[in-house]
């Protein structure tokens, strides 16, 4: 499951908003968009298992391991 607290952390510790993300994901180089409202759903825990195109991209944005995002058991 994906771990929505810890992406709000990361993100505003870059310094990014979620429209950033959202623009950032528009960009061809990654297979996937994420949208704004999209990734404010995944960090309140509204979304719980989002593809893993949509973990992997945003964990190169984030700048961290995909593991990192992860609530491990």
């Amino acid at each position: 499951m994906l771990n929505g607290k810890k992406i709000r952390e990361i993100r505003l510790n870059l310094g990014y908003t979620t429209l950033d993300i959202q623009n950032l994901t528009k960009d061809k180089k990654y297979k996937t968009s994420i949208s704004k409202s999209y990734l404010e759903e995944l960090e309140r825990g509204d979304k719980k298992n989002p593809s893993f195109d949509k973990v992997v991209v945003l964990a190169r944005i984030l700048g961290c391991k995909v593991d990192d995002l992860i609530i491990s058991a």
